[in-house]
């Protein structure tokens, strides 16, 4: 995969100095007593998370990290030995693995969970050096947990990008300071396995704080799932440019709108991603929507998807496809002839693929064959450990 993409990329990526790691963050683990607050634990890894992808780093989600740890059976509350640790970040090729605890202690006097203090401690482990990196801890008000989380995503950017200049008045900004009680909605729609119980969560995290983005992306990739694409592009619509999220979303939204066939919005943000993120799978479905208008640019967009993976059967069957119709019937038959290979069984590929041997004309200024066939995800990680792959070893 990291191949194909190369020709696709490299232009981009030789622009770009900052050198990335893979890196693993890992629950933290709550040593109080108090189990009502297990929720903080994955809400200070997922401001960490948050902040290295922000930062250029290749960051293993919730997602992939809960996978992992399935086919390690491990839990991911339990507070791992060490040797677990590592045996975890390898199975996931992490460069980096973080980890720690955190302990809640309640002020004197008060019965009250929010009056209390926390001490979080992370600690790194460094897997290409196979030895213990940084250890980091915050103190301060469990309701100032915001301020904490991001006060140590700072402090642990300077051990993972050393000698480069990170402002902590950007980390500290007050729209990036989120609530406790909508950061508690959100990690505990986070850890949910119910879409209802996600749902009722993230909307009650994204409506006690505006201005929080995380809880908006999880929506609208949720409706997306439901598809309920219009409450999906009004979530979306919510990430900003400069978060490390707005490809996806954008992405995810771009399929929102050629499902509510408005294709014209759909490549508009097909392009705002290909500026940023040039792989195959955009290249794809920009072409897709642009094969919808009748734009002769999508054959140029279905040729970059190609070039980045000859052996795609769907960037086969969509370039053989669209040159049916523009009546370039040897070259359609040839990538028809590939698609078929690969999906022997596809009547559609087949029916094409006839009509492509006895060069039927099809009319000018026509709809599109067969439906264009798109790449639903987009693989962001891949890009960056090309990235990571990529740069001179003095840049980092």
């Amino acid at each position: 995969m990291l191949l194909r993409l190369f020709l696709v990329v490299i232009p981009i990526l030789l622009a770009q100095s900052a050198q990335s790691a893979t890196v693993l963050v890992v629950r933290l683990h709550n040593t109080s007593a108090y189990p009502d607050l297990d929720w903080v634990g994955e809400s200070v890894a997922e401001t960490l998370r948050s902040e290295f992808n922000q930062a250029g780093q290749i960051v293993l989600d919730h997602e992939v990290s809960a996978e992992g740890m399935n086919r390690l059976a491990l839990r991911s509350d339990a507070l791992f030995t060490k040797a677990t640790l590592i045996r975890l970040g390898r199975s996931l090729d992490a460069d980096y693995v973080v980890y720690g605890t955190y302990e809640v202690k309640l002020t004197p006097g008060s019965s009250q969970l929010k009056d209390s203090s926390v001490t979080v401690t992370a600690q790194f482990i460094d897997l290409k050096k196979l030895k213990d990196g940084t250890g980091i801890s915050e103190t301060g008000k469990l309701v100032d947990l915001s301020r904490l989380e991001e006060h140590l995503a700072w402090e642990s950017l300077k051990y993972l990008q050393p000698g480069v200049d990170i402002s902590l008045d950007k980390f500290l900004a007050p729209q990036k300071l989120t609530r406790l009680d909508a950061e508690e909605s959100y990690v505990r729609g986070l850890l949910s396995t119910s879409l209802e119980q996600q749902q009722k969560w993230f909307l009650q995290a994204a409506n006690l704080d505006q201005r929080f983005i995380a809880p908006a992306y999880e929506l609208g990739k949720l409706y997306q799932r439901r598809k309920e694409y219009r409450l999906c592009l009004r979530w979306l619509a919510r990430v900003p440019a400069d978060d490390g999220r707005y490809a996806n979303a954008r992405f995810q939204m771009g399929l929102c709108a050629y499902d509510l066939a408005d294709y014209n919005s759909a490549g508009n943000y097909f392009r705002q991603v290909v500026k940023i993120i040039p792989l195959n799978e955009v290249y794809n479905n920009l072409g897709a929507s642009e094969d919808q208008l009748n734009q002769p640019v999508a054959l140029d967009d279905y040729r970059r998807a190609l070039a980045g993976d000859p052996n795609d059967p769907v960037y086969q069957f969509n370039l053989g496809a669209a040159l049916l119709r523009a009546n370039s019937f040897d070259e359609a038959a040839k990538h028809l002839r590939s698609a078929s290979g690969r999906l022997p069984d596809d009547y559609e590929i087949e029916g094409l693929l006839q009509r492509a041997n006895v060069r039927q004309p099809y009319p000018p200024n026509t709809k599109p064959l067969a439906p264009a066939r798109l790449k639903p995800n987009l693989d962001v990680t891949a890009f960056r450990q090309l990235k990571a792959v990529l740069q001179p070893k003095g840049d980092q």
